[in-house]
């Protein structure tokens, strides 16, 4: 205990310092080792700053989960962490901020006084202590405590165990400092594009009168140049004051996705040793009718989403190196923008998005709903953005904030939370949510733009949807990809019809891939990765383990052609904003949501290479519009011609090669147009026709548009069949072999050794084979599954795609890869796939059905009967419900030849 009992005078325990950084001697750094009490544990001794179980400290955990990542060590409750301090001679009596960068919920005792209690989980908490502490040794006690009832925050990923856990502990900065008798607390600094700017500082004077000081600014640019130094003297009041000082930056450079330019602002009262330091940037980040626009020019949004996933830490990074590596990784994806689904990013990721050119999306820390009267909760959401903005508002990157994701409840408090934080801090723009009311969703006034899955309630065309894929639950059939037969000329102008702001596409994709067992030696921090052993168990009880990476492959070139189709269909929108992609990387929460073509840790599965998804997902990206893949060698091959440019500025007179070309490379036709591609357009090119008769062989060929002299390029893939290839498909004998939808007719023929192609009737194998799917299965099968049965709806066939063995010679004359490709969309949507879980271990489909994890069936498409040497041949889609395709009378075709030429 203090021998001298200090008076607290004033404790001010909401403030916020860590708008901006400071640079002083005056502190004493907390790091290092504490002592931590947990009421069911005891006494350990950890490291701070980090997470309990980053220290390993809490309940061991030890049962298999298959529905997310599993912490080594878990512990929800209260935490008290102490330590003993000293406070040197020369601070006795002097104001003291204690700083906490990033934590739970705390409550922080001095010698067993109280000091203050705070509840933000997106800004520091700062506790000052004005009277300051005597000269000697003290004990500093921070209860920290994680349990979710304290805070009204539903499934926010700010408490979310799925993927940043919900963790106890201290992150980041941790410190406690002296104060100066006149203290800078906060600095917001707002520059118009011609250099006029004001600073507004929140001044903490602690002398017991008011006096007259210099204040000087220093601006700094991205290289360290000093580009401003002014001095100017204001009254400072005792307490808290709002002072404002003036300042006009010659040549101001203007921050943009193309050049990043952040300046430096430091402020600082003369005589006194602290400097406040913040980053800024000079940009008009606005929505114009329907357009984002960022300094005048067309912002087209290339998004992807953030769910806080940090496999080894199991907290978010705060180490601004560390949000480098992150966003150089999305730029180099072709993207500019991403979203936090319900929680803020710390001080570092602000810093590194400034830097490098990020458009960032913050949301408030909630997944719930706003019940009437319930004013806890909208008083926490308007505190809690009021922190947001006084933290990290002056970040030229911070351009858009939503109160949270999937909100349901009262408008009237939405609303009132969103027009509070606008009249606090109009520089960013607005919405009352992401993908709110998603069963009927509207948007409102006071929104700036919309963020949704669709606009309005389902319908059976879905001409309100505003991304290409669904739940089974929330979409009859999955949504448009695996509900109309392909082609490059859909896109969501039904859906924006009318909406005069911009519209971006919500959690665009959700395409599963199958998991890569690899990444298991990844885990090496506090993360387990319990459900992919539960996962591997299953697969190798069923005998499917030795598939797994080639079930890896087939699923993800499936779920990056159906990931390049949205995005095709987005940049196609003509008037739309942008998407937001759910996800670039997995999301290994939620049932297990292994829907990125990059693993948690941002690295490639190898399913698509960087460069090639950069065809489709670019800043300036060639487009085509035809109206399907397959086609007869009589047709003429139509297609017109676009470049949706959404770069730094117009590309006058360029020029555009469009090429169509066999798989080897030889030119069928070629094409040359120069047309002038204004920036923030959907450019129309031309139309193309190029004749198919040449075509001496069934052949999948590539259309290629390039920007000359550019890196800009992209390709499709279109299946070209000559007709008098292709057989009428009929049931009977043709050419010795018997073709039939009877199962007792084939049975016979099985038994007899004769050749025969069995076409089962889908109401006949019901029972015995699952749903055709052509899209890799949305999200997570178990997670959708229940739901869609609730809600009377037929579930997802949860099915990944085809694994195709492609080198079979049912394909000498019907071009195919080994996985699923458009050609097969037909073929698809008319099977059933059978479940062959009887037969033997080691027997494998000609075309197998990659099943989810939570069946692990062994699927079959196409398939040999074991024991006929290949005479017994069948196919469980109805090849006679799509019969008038060209692709399904040439694979009919190809299966006929292939038991002709059997021995």
């Amino acid at each position: 205990m203090m021998k001298n009992r200090h008076k607290l005078v004033f404790i001010i325990s909401m403030l916020i310092c860590s708008a901006c950084s400071h640079t002083s001697t005056k502190s004493i750094d907390l790091s290092g080792k504490w002592n931590v009490h947990l009421d069911s544990i005891g006494n350990h001794f950890i490291m701070l700053p980090g997470s309990l179980a980053e220290n390993r400290v809490g309940i061991a955990v030890k049962d298999s989960s298959v529905s997310m990542l599993s912490e080594g060590f878990h512990y929800i409750g209260a935490a008290v962490y102490t330590k003993e301090i000293k406070i040197p001679h020369s601070w006795e009596g002097k104001p003291l901020e204690l700083f906490i960068e990033r934590t739970k919920v705390s409550t922080v005792f001095l010698d067993d006084s109280l000091i203050g209690s705070q509840k933000s989980v997106s800004t520091p908490h700062s506790y000052l202590l004005l009277n300051g502490l005597t000269e000697g040794n003290h004990e500093l006690k921070i209860i920290v405590d994680n349990t979710k009832s304290l805070l009204p925050l539903g499934g926010s990923h700010a408490y979310s165990e799925h993927t940043q856990t919900n963790w106890n502990g201290i992150l980041g900065d941790f410190y406690i400092r002296c104060l100066e008798g006149t203290d800078i607390q906060t600095v917001r600094v707002e520059v118009a594009e011609e250099g006029d700017g004001e600073v507004n500082l929140t001044v903490l004077n602690t002398d017991p009168y008011k006096k007259d000081e210099y204040f000087e600014i220093i601006i700094y640019d991205t290289e360290g140049n000093e580009c401003l130094r002014k001095q100017q003297r204001l009254e400072v009041v005792t307490g808290e004051s709002t002072l404002r000082l003036f300042f006009n930056l010659s040549k101001p450079e203007l921050w943009d996705e193309y050049s990043p330019r952040p300046y430096t602002l430091q402020v600082h009262c003369i005589g006194n040793e602290i400097k406040k330091q913040v980053t800024f940037g000079i940009r008009s980040f606005k929505a114009n009718g329907s357009k984002l626009e960022n300094n005048g020019r067309t912002v087209f949004l290339r998004g992807k989403h953030e769910g806080g996933v940090f496999p080894l830490t199991g907290y978010a990074e705060m180490r601004k190196e560390e949000w480098k590596r992150y966003f150089s990784i999305v730029r180099s994806y072709g993207l500019n923008h991403v979203r936090f689904h319900s929680w803020c990013p710390p001080e570092a990721a602000f810093q590194a998005a400034d830097e490098q050119g990020i458009f960032l999306q913050v949301e408030l820390p909630l997944w719930g709903s706003y019940t009437t009267g319930d004013t806890l909760l909208t008083n926490y959401m308007k505190t809690e953005g009021e922190k947001i903005m006084k933290v990290y508002g002056n970040h030229p990157s911070f351009v858009m904030f939503s109160l949270g994701n999937e909100l349901a409840g009262d408008t009237c408090l939405m609303r009132s939370v969103v027009e509070h934080l606008k009249e606090k801090d109009p520089r960013h723009l607005y919405a009352m949510g992401t993908n709110n009311f998603y069963w009927d969703t509207r948007t409102y006034a006071c929104e700036d733009f919309f963020s949704a899955m669709r606009y309005g309630k389902e319908t059976s065309d879905m001409h309100t949807d505003l991304r290409g894929s669904f739940s089974f639950a929330d979409s009859n059939d999955g949504g448009i990809i695996n509900s109309y037969p392909p082609n490059t000329l859909r896109n969501f102008e039904n859906a924006i019809n009318g909406l005069n702001k911009p519209v971006i596409g919500h959690e665009t994709g959700q395409y599963q891939t199958f998991p890569d067992f690899k990444e298991i030696k990844k885990y090496t921090g506090v993360m387990q990765p319990l459900n992919f052993y539960v996962i591997k168990k299953r697969l190798t009880q069923a005998g499917l383990i030795s598939q797994a990476e080639n079930f890896l492959k087939a699923s993800g070139a499936l779920s990056a052609l159906c990931y390049r189709e949205e995005i095709e269909m987005a940049l196609r929108t003509s008037g739309f904003s942008g998407f937001q992609l759910l996800d670039l990387e997995d999301y290994p929460g939620q049932g297990t949501a292994l829907i990125g073509i990059l693993n948690a840790f941002m690295e490639s599965k190898g399913v698509i290479s960087q460069e090639h998804w950069t065809k489709f997902c670019n800043d300036v990206t060639p487009l085509a519009r035809f109206p399907k893949y397959c086609w007869s060698t009589n047709e003429v091959f139509k297609a017109d011609i676009e470049v949706a440019h959404y770069g730094k500025k117009d590309l006058l007179q360029q020029k555009i090669r469009c090429s169509l070309l066999t798989e080897s490379g030889r030119l069928i036709s070629e094409k040359h147009f120069t047309a002038d591609l204004k920036q923030g357009n959907l450019n129309n090119i031309a139309s193309i026709e190029i004749p198919l008769n040449c075509i001496e062989v069934n052949e999948k060929l590539s259309l290629l548009v390039s920007l000359e002299d550019t890196d800009y390029n992209n390709s499709w893939d279109i299946w070209v069949y000559r007709p008098d290839s292709t057989s009428i498909i009929k049931e009977g004998q043709i050419n010795n072999i018997t073709v039939t939808r009877n199962s007792d007719l084939f049975s016979r023929c099985v038994v007899e050794g004769r050749k025969v192609l069995y076409i089962p009737h889908h109401e006949e194998i019901a029972k015995q084979s699952v749903g055709g799917l052509f899209i890799t299965d949305f999200w997570n099968y178990s997670a959708f599954k229940q739901t869609a049965i609730n809600m009377k709806k037929e579930p997802s066939p949860g099915t990944f795609g085809l694994l195709i063995n492609s080198t079979h010679p049912i394909f000498k004359s019907f071009p195919t890869d080994f996985h699923t490709n458009w050609q097969w969309w037909n073929i698809i949507k008319h099977s059933r796939p059978m479940i062959l879980d009887d037969y033997p271990s080691e027997f494998r489909p000609i075309v197998q059905v990659i099943d989810n994890w939570d069946r692990n069936h062994k699927l079959g498409l196409i398939y040999e009967v074991p024991e006929t040497k290949g005479k017994a041949l069948v196919c469980v889609s109805d090849l006679f419900a799509c019969s008038e395709n060209i692709e399904v009378k040439a694979l009919f075709s190809n299966l006929i030849n292939y038991l002709k030429n059997l021995e």
